[in-house]
């Protein structure tokens, strides 16, 4: 990537900017997973959806924060983020805001798909600002330590928003929330300071986005990791970000609020386990052996939570869902393709993998949620389809057979040394 941030070192140091833009991390997180896996249900009476409509209304996040990837890696490279990370959070914000003000399906699926337009700029600045302001040896650490703190949101917020909503109307939560985020956006825009960044980039020669596609498509390592981000990141996005809760109180007969608090412990093990895969892939001095490690794991965890689940207590399958985040941790892929590839294609490089990371969420959560309907016995309570044990399984049987795919997808990549300079 261009050193971009070159000139917000004059202003405040890396800790704060990187820090500032996490904020952000944090707060769509909240939007793509804390409110979709606790108010599911609410989804669904809200606006007459069985668990296809709901799988394919969620899923409009995914499919234009996953679409717009590259482009928002050019403009990252290209333009002040004190212009761009504001405007990220406002269009979010609002995304939220026309979500919960209509109930007419195709104007909310709009509203969703702001709140991944805004989205999509969170985690390609954190890798912007990860790769320009640190060290070689510390960037994959400050690349997954930001996934960490993010997913403080749906570990801390899944739960919260779940004993809320049952004092308050949950669109008055979420309402709330977007007004937050317009705040958020002031203060983003009051830190970082990148004023003199004009004079800096135009001493810098860019590449043009004709020359960096021609370079990312051509180059079979690039598609390779966009594939296993793909695989590596769907227990998240197809069970943490929207059918694990509902899958939890299906197997245990448990309340709203326990259920997303055992979900987020797929977040919880992505807060620990994300910076000590990091730190042991600088130990052992290898990318792809660590990531060989984390998606066995994670696909042998997810076996049991899907196939051996009734030999689990519940806080047995609190452990299960912890695992499956910490083996989901190591998203190593994003320092392994920038250190691959040329510098200069690493704005559309970022986005070009982590479309993939996306691609996950664009295929698989309304495809569970055929699935799911799919094999429904047809049994109707209250107006609503009512869906079995097996229903649930049946669908989450994609994830894993997704998983197995990426263990062999993680053999065919080049490996390099973490300690390597540029």
């Amino acid at each position: 990537m261009s050193d971009v941030l070159s000139v917000e070192k004059k202003h405040h140091s890396p800790l704060v900017i990187w820090g500032v833009l996490v904020m952000f991390f944090i707060y769509q997180f909240i939007a793509r997973s804390a409110f979709p896996t606790v108010l599911t249900e609410e989804y669904m009476k809200y606006f007459c959806l069985d668990a296809k409509g709901v799988g394919a209304l969620v899923s409009c996040y995914y499919i234009i924060y996953t679409f717009v990837q590259i482009p928002v890696g050019f403009i990252i490279d290209r333009f002040s983020l004190r212009l761009i990370a504001p405007f990220a959070v406002i269009t979010c914000a609002t995304g939220v805001l026309i979500f919960v003000s209509t109930q007419n399906v195709l104007i909310a699926s709009i509203g969703q798909m702001l709140v991944g337009l805004g989205s999509a700029f969170s985690f390609l600045m954190i890798l912007k600002a990860s790769i320009d302001l640190f060290p070689p040896e510390r960037r994959a650490v400050m690349m997954t330590l930001a996934t960490s703190i993010g997913c403080l949101g749906p570990v801390v917020f899944g739960p919260l928003v779940a004993i809320i909503v049952r004092t308050f109307d949950w669109r008055s939560v979420m309402i709330a929330y977007t007004f937050t985020g317009y705040l958020l956006a002031g203060f983003i825009w009051y830190l970082i300071d990148d004023s003199n960044r004009k004079n800096s980039t135009q001493n810098n020669q860019k590449m043009s986005i004709i020359q960096s596609l021609k370079i990312i498509i051509s180059s079979p390592q690039a598609w390779i990791l966009a594939i296993f981000a793909l695989m590596q990141y769907s227990p998240l996005s197809a069970l943490a970000d929207l059918w694990g809760t509902s899958y939890i109180k299906k197997l245990y007969d448990a309340d709203t609020a326990v259920s997303s608090f055992a979900n987020n412990m797929i977040y919880l093990g992505m807060i620990i386990g994300g910076p000590l895969f990091s730190y042991f892939a600088v130990y052992i001095d290898s990318y792809k052996k660590t990531m060989i490690l984390s998606s066995i794991g994670c696909a042998a965890v997810f076996a049991a939570i899907l196939f051996s689940g009734h030999y689990f207590s519940l806080y047995g399958m609190f452990a299960l869902f912890f695992l499956t985040g910490f083996f989901s941790s190591a998203t190593l892929h994003f320092t392994l393709a920038a250190v691959l590839l040329p510098r200069e294609v690493g704005g559309a490089l970022s986005g070009f993998v982590n479309m993939g990371s996306m691609l996950s969420g664009v295929i698989l959560m309304p495809l569970i949620g055929y699935l799911i309907d799919s094999s429904w016995d047809g049994t109707i309570e209250n107006g609503l389809k009512v869906y079995s044990l097996a229903d649930f399984r049946f669908g989450l049987s994609s994830v894993f057979v997704t998983l197995l795919l990426g263990v062999l997808f993680v053999f065919f990549m080049k490996d390099k040394s973490p300690k390597a300079a540029e």
